[in-house]
């Protein structure tokens, strides 16, 4: 099996995740799941392969997942310091539902990084709590694995 070079650390792939064996796919150079399948280690024995006859390859195909990086946010303790008590209450009331309590302190913290669409419900949140323009401690440019 030949490999090609391209920037995606296996290390950071999540456990499971299904990948396409399709080399002829018309999308496989822009597909995360093909990409991934290029970047395996030579050591690696167990993999989740999605199964070829399932697969229609081009466009269309249903398993597609670009290999464009996304922006993560990592953490929004920042965000606390600019709200009055009673916005800050129903900022994390909505969070701690959404997320679940320790979930909610995970992201808040920045030990978990928060995904796109979970981004964009936090903005949905600060929007209704009258603060959409708050932002994030920091972002990053990561694969999206998983949204």
């Amino acid at each position: 099996m030949q490999r090609t070079m391209n920037t995606i650390d296996y290390n950071q792939v999540p456990h499971n995740f299904a990948l396409c064996l399709h080399t002829e796919c018309p999308m496989a150079a822009t597909c995360l799941r093909r990409m991934v399948w290029d970047a395996i280690p030579e050591s690696e024995e167990h993999l989740t392969v999605l199964n070829p006859s399932c697969i229609t390859p081009g466009a269309e195909c249903r398993h597609y997942r670009s290999a464009q990086k996304e922006v993560y946010a990592r953490g929004f303790c920042g965000m606390k310091a600019q709200m009055v008590p009673a916005q800050y209450a129903k900022f994390s009331d909505r969070l701690t539902h959404y997320f679940s309590r320790n979930c909610y302190y995970e992201r808040r913290r920045g030990d978990r990084l928060c995904s796109p669409k979970e981004i964009t419900h936090i903005r949905e949140v600060l929007a209704e709590i009258g603060l959409p323009d708050l932002e994030f401690d920091a972002y990053e440019e990561r694969y999206n694995f998983s949204d």
